[in-house]
C-alpha cells in the first residue's frame, strides 16, 4: 500500500509582495492546517476543535436542531452523565440531556411533525447483559431547544447498542431500529443470535425483526440500496455482513459475506458504510469487532470480492464514506481508537476500486470512535468531522 507524502503549497494573491512576508504567510498557513493534506486530487483541509472537554467519546450525529439549515452536532461521551450537542457556526455547547449514565447512542428524526427532530437516546450501556440497564428514551424539546429536552421511556433492552430510523416501504413514515451488542451473555458463544428490533413510532411496542446476526451486533446502518427512497439495513456482526429488506409484508435476510475468515470470536465484521464508484457499488468494513482491517468489498455477479486495504489498526472503530474530491468517486475515512491512533483518508487507485492509497488525515490528534462527513461549513464541499475517544475531543476537518 503507497502512503501519500503530503505538501503544503502557500500562495498569495498579492502583488508585488517581499520573500519575509511570504515566508510568514506561509508559516502562517501551515499552523493552521491540521494536516497538511493534499494528495492528487484530494483537498486540503484545516482543523478546527469544536471541542476537547468530553471524557471519552464515542458517537455523533449530524441534524439540524434549530432549523437553520445547518447541521449541528449531538456529541455521545460514553463516560458522562449528560448528552450535549454544538450549535454551528459558533459550535456553542447546549445541554440536551441530564441524568442519563453511560449514554452510548443517538437517532433523530421528527416523530411528531413540528419541525423539530426528536431525539432516540439509549444509554446505562454494559457490555454484560446482567449489568446493563439499555434505558431507551425519546427527547423532546420545549419552547426554548437550547435548555435540556424532556425525556419519555421506550423501553429497556440491556445491551441496547445502536438506534437508528429507517425508512423501509420509503413512504416516509420511518421507524425506528435498536440492536443490542449480544442476545443473554457476554462474551458469546457459538450459535449465539442477535435480534433487531423495530419500534413504531406512537405505539413503541418492541417488535422482532431478526434473529439473523450472531454473536457481538456491532453495526446496524440504514442505506439506500437501489437508490429509491425505500431502504434497506446492513448489518455487522461476528457472522459477517447481511443485508435486510421488507418486502412483501416481512423481512428478508441475505448473507453479503462471512467477513474475516479467522475463527471464532476473531471473526465477521464491526463497521459498514455504502460507496459509489461511479455507477457501481461497494462496502467499505472494518474487521473483525474492533479489528485491524479495512477491508473493501466488490460485487462480483452475484458475490462480493473482499480485499483489505488496512491491517494496521488497533480497535478500528470509526468509519466514513464520501466524495471527498468531487470526481464521483467514494473516499473512506478510516480511524482507530488503539495505541499509535490514526485518522486516513483511503481512495481509490483505479476506477474499479481494486487499489487504494493511504492519505494519513490526523496522526496521533483523534482516536477515532466515529466519523461523519458531510458539509457543516456551508460552502457545498463535504467536510470530516469526527468524535475522539481517549483523545476526548471533537474536531472539524474542513474542507478547503
Amino acid at each position: 500500500m503507497t502512503e501519500r507524502i503530503l505538501f503544503l503549497v502557500c500562495k498569495t494573491r498579492r502583488s508585488p509582495i517581499s520573500p519575509m512576508r511570504l515566508l510568514i504567510g506561509c508559516c502562517l498557513s501551515w499552523l493552521l492546517l491540521a494536516s497538511p493534506v493534499q494528495s492528487g486530487d484530494l483537498p486540503q483541509f484545516k482543523q478546527h476543535t469544536i471541542t476537547d472537554s468530553i471524557q471519552f467519546g464515542y458517537q455523533l450525529v449530524a441534524v439540524d436542531l434549530t432549523g437553520d439549515g445547518k447541521k449541528d452536532l449531538i456529541a455521545i461521551d460514553e463516560r458522562a452523565t449528560e448528552v450535549a450537542w454544538f450549535e454551528n457556526p459558533s459550535w456553542t455547547r447546549h445541554v440536551l440531556a441530564q441524568d442519563v449514565p453511560r449514554p452510548l447512542n443517538a437517532a433523530c428524526h421528527d416523530v411528531d411533525g413540528d419541525g423539530t427532530p426528536e431525539v432516540v437516546l439509549a444509554y446505562q450501556f454494559e457490555s454484560r447483559p446482567e449489568q446493563s440497564v439499555g434505558n431507551v428514551v425519546l427527547l423532546k424539546s420545549g419552547p426554548d431547544i437550547r435548555k435540556p429536552w424532556t425525556g419519555r421511556e421506550i423501553d429497556r433492552v440491556p445491551t441496547a447498542h445502536r438506534v437508528r430510523f429507517i425508512d423501509p416501504e420509503g413512504n416516509g413514515n420511518k421507524v425506528l431500529l435498536l440492536g443490542p451488542l449480544v442476545d443473554k451473555r457476554y462474551p458469546p458463544q457459538q450459535g449465539d443470535q442477535t435480534p433487531v428490533y423495530l419500534y413504531r413510532p406512537g405505539q413503541w411496542q418492541r417488535e422482532t425483526i431478526t434473529r439473523v446476526p450472531g454473536g457481538v451486533l456491532h453495526a446496524i446502518h440504514p442505506v439506500s440500496w437501489d437508490g429509491s427512497p425505500r431502504q434497506q439495513l446492513l448489518t455487522a456482526s461476528f457472522l459477517g455482513l447481511h443485508r435486510l429488506e421488507f418486502a412483501e409484508g416481512r423481512w428478508k435476510a441475505t448473507q453479503i459475506s462471512p467477513g474475516d475468515p479467522r475463527p471464532w470470536p476473531d471473526c465477521g465484521s464491526s463497521e459498514v458504510r455504502l460507496g459509489r464508484l461511479g455507477e457501481n457499488r461497494f462496502l467499505a468494513v472494518i474487521e473483525p469487532w474492533h479489528g485491524n482491517q479495512v477491508v473493501v468489498y466488490l460485487p462480483d455477479g452475484d458475490r462480493w470480492t473482499r480485499t483489505v486495504i488496512e491491517d494496521q489498526m488497533q480497535n478500528g472503530h470509526a468509519l466514513g464514506v464520501g466524495d471527498l474530491d468531487g470526481d464521483g468517486r467514494d473516499e473512506i475515512v478510516a480511524g482507530f481508537r488503539g495505541k499509535g491512533h490514526q485518522l486516513s483518508i483511503y481512495q481509490a487507485a483505479d476506477s474499479e476500486g481494486k487499489q487504494w492509497t493511504k492519505t494519513v488525515l490526523d496522526d496521533g490528534g483523534m482516536a477515532g470512535a466515529d466519523c461523519i462527513i458531510e458539509d457543516l461549513t456551508g460552502d457545498g464541499r463535504p467536510d470530516i468531522v469526527c468524535i475522539g475517544a481517549s483523545t476526548a475531543n471533537v474536531k472539524l476537518y474542513e474542507s478547503l
